[in-house]
C-alpha cells in the first residue's frame, strides 16, 4: 500500500524503518518482527532515511529503555491502562503486552486510518483519532480505578514550548492521578536539528528540549519529577 504523510506525521516512518532494519540484524536489539512486516507492505522510499546513523542508534536505545521502564510498570500494575500519545505505527504493545493491560493509541485521524491497516481494536485496545493537543481525547480514557500510565516517544521535540505547556496542562486538568513517561531530546540536540538529514527530509523541525527534565516542571508545577534517565547510555 502507498503511504502519503506530510510534515511531522511522516516522521513515524523514520522510527518504523529503524525497528525494521534492527530486526534483520543478527544481534537485533528489539527483535521487532511486526515492524519489519509492516515495512514489507508499505510502498515508500525508506532509503532516504538510512544515511543518518545517529537516528538509528538513538531510536533503538530510546525504544529499549522505554520498553524496560514500561515493563516494570506493568509488573507492578498488571491491569493498568496505558495511553500512547502520538503512537503512529508504533509496535510497542506487541513487545510488552501481558494480555491484561488496556491500551489507547492517540494520533491524528490520518495516522490512525493507516494504523488500522496493521492493527486491530478489541476490548483492551482502542484507537483515538485526535491530536494530543485536543483535550477531548482524555474523555475517551476510562480506567475504572486502575493505574494510568501516559507515554510519549518521539513526539514532544516537535512541539513548541507553549504547545508542551498546553499538553501538560491537558493532562493535569483532566486526570486526577497518572504517571508520565516522556521522551525528550536534549537542548543541545534541538539546537543541532538542522543537521539531522532524516528529519529535514520530512520538512519537520525540533523545537523543544531539556537539560534534566526540570524544564517540564517549570511549565506545569502541578507535576512532580520522579526520575530522569539518559537513554544514550543504553547501547
Amino acid at each position: 500500500m502507498k503511504v502519503k504523510l506530510d510534515g511531522v506525521m511522516e516522521t513515524l516512518l523514520i522510527t518504523l524503518d529503524v525497528r525494521a532494519r534492527d530486526y534483520k540484524e543478527q544481534n537485533s536489539i528489539l527483535k521487532d518482527k511486526k515492524s519489519y512486516e509492516i515495512t514489507q507492505q508499505i510502498d515508500y522510499d525508506f532509503g532516504k532515511f538510512q544515511s543518518e546513523k545517529k537516528n538509528y542508534y538513538g531510536i533503538l536505545a530510546r525504544a529499549k529503555l522505554m520498553d524496560a521502564q514500561i515493563r516494570k510498570f506493568i509488573e507492578k500494575y498488571p491491569t493498568c491502562h496505558i495511553v500512547s500519545i502520538g503512537s503512529g505505527l508504533d509496535t510497542r504493545l506487541t513487545r510488552i503486552d501481558n494480555g491484561k493491560i488496556h491500551w489507547y493509541d492517540v494520533d491524528f485521524p490520518e495516522v490512525i486510518e493507516i494504523r488500522k491497516k496493521f492493527f486491530n481494536e478489541n476490548e483492551r485496545i482502542k484507537f483515538i483519532k485526535k491530536s494530543a493537543l485536543d483535550a477531548s481525547w482524555t474523555k475517551e480514557i476510562c480506567t475504572n480505578g486502575e493505574k494510568l500510565l501516559i507515554i510519549s516517544e518521539g513526539v514532544i521535540m516537535y512541539f513548541h514550548p507553549e504547545q508542551v505547556k498546553e499538553f501538560l496542562n491537558i493532562l493535569t486538568d483532566n486526570f486526577d492521578s497518572f504517571d508520565l513517561y516522556l521522551d525528550c531530546l536534549s537542548t543541545r540536540l534541538v539546537n543541532k536539528a538542522k543537521t539531522n538529514k532524516s528529519v529535514k527530509r520530512t520538512n519537520s523541525e525540533y523545537y523543544f528540549g531539556v537539560t534534566n527534565g526540570k524544564e517540564l516542571i517549570s511549565l506545569n508545577p502541578k507535576l512532580k519529577q520522579t526520575g530522569y534517565i539518559n537513554f544514550t547510555k543504553e547501547l
